[in-house]
């Protein structure tokens, strides 16, 4: 156990506001099992999100609250995010930082504040860490290292009551692949032949499955070769993401996401929406010329019959950005050359779809 408590050390010499270190398989998990156990009835989330936080906010047994958000950053309004007895999860989308979360807190002061930084390690809200103004924070060791099939740091500035399992996760061949070149190279050459991305069937509520356990020993292992040289690496992926950006800002019908004044960044992805045609041929497309491009959350909260009840008006702009927004992951693009294809590559696509 040698690695979780390195990282543990890591986590409380950057984290000090919250020295309590939670390890599990799942990031939802763990919030799960630390929110089942709080008083409040309410779990208020943002409407653009993963819907399995939603399952997984109510097999707590919580009342949902899904608050629509602005399409150009990603984010609700913070007057809308305060609810009386309320959990509130405040999502740093794709690593663009909610650059309100201290006005929530000043709002609304007796919340139960959650920052969710799974896809958003290294991030910075006016120079600092994420932690000021914040109960817990979720970090996720594969969303944040590709290859990696689970994993998921909490942490809490005081004891959460969660289940105890030591059992470390197991490691399939798939994800001891993960990072090795010559695999990865197949199975690149295996996407670019046979991806087609289309609308893909809707179930009648976004499900939520319990997976408790540690993170395994190679994911552990990955994990802390990232936040050994994070610096470092989130000073690399912000150039690039300040380049690709930029680029795409000149494109005709495309529109980048901007990181919030006075906010850095964690640069994983360059997120931006399609205006005109057809956002999964583009994608599919893009494919075709080994260029991998994401469109994670193509399906959200207000997608689901079921879940109707929970929005404080009807569903809008998340539902847009789940039809309209791709994603740009760093690590495909760390090659000035491939940037500069992509961004050459994307005008002409935009004009047929």
């Amino acid at each position: 156990m040698r690695d979780l408590q390195w990282m543990e050390g890591w986590f409380r010499e950057r984290f000090p506001r919250h020295p309590y270190v939670y390890f599990g398989l799942s990031g939802a998990t763990l919030l799960h099992d630390a929110i089942r156990a709080q008083s409040q009835s309410r779990f208020v989330l943002p409407a653009y999100i993963c819907p399995s936080l939603s399952a997984m906010g109510a097999a707590a047994g919580k009342l949902l609250i899904h608050i629509e958000v602005d399409p150009r950053t990603l984010h609700p309004a913070p007057q809308e995010m305060g609810h009386e007895d309320a959990i509130v999860l405040i999502d740093h989308s794709f690593g663009y930082p909610f650059g309100g979360i201290a006005e929530v807190r000043r709002l609304f002061p007796k919340l139960l504040l959650i920052e969710d930084c799974a896809r958003a390690l290294g991030v910075e809200i006016g120079g600092e860490l994420p932690g000021r103004h914040s109960d817990w924070i979720l970090f996720s060791m594969y969303k944040t290292v590709r290859g990696s099939r689970s994993g998921a740091v909490l942490l809490a500035n005081a004891p959460l009551s969660i289940p105890r399992d030591g059992r470390r996760g197991s490691v399939s061949m798939k994800e001891r692949a993960g990072t090795f070149g010559p695999a990865r190279f197949l199975y690149h050459q295996m996407l670019q032949r046979r991806a087609l991305f289309e609308a893909r069937p809707l179930a009648a509520a976004p499900d939520f499955e319990i997976q408790r356990g540690l993170p395994s020993e190679l994911c552990a292992s990955r994990f802390i070769r990232e936040l050994r040289d994070l610096e470092k690496r989130a000073r690399m992926r912000r150039e690039i993401a300040a380049e690709l950006t930029g680029g795409l800002s000149r494109i005709p019908c495309v529109v980048p996401v901007q990181a919030a004044e006075g906010c850095s960044p964690a640069a994983h992805f360059v997120s931006f929406a399609l205006q005109k045609g057809s956002r999964d041929q583009m994608i599919t497309k893009l494919y075709r010329r080994g260029l991998f491009v994401m469109r994670t959350w193509d399906i959200v909260p207000g997608n689901y019959e079921s879940l109707q009840s929970t929005f404080v008006r009807p569903p809008g702009a998340s539902l847009e950005l789940a039809s309209r927004m791709a994603h740009i992951p760093i690590d495909y693009f760390e090659n000035a050359s491939e940037r500069e294809r992509l961004l050459a590559t994307l005008p002409g696509l935009i004009h047929f779809v």
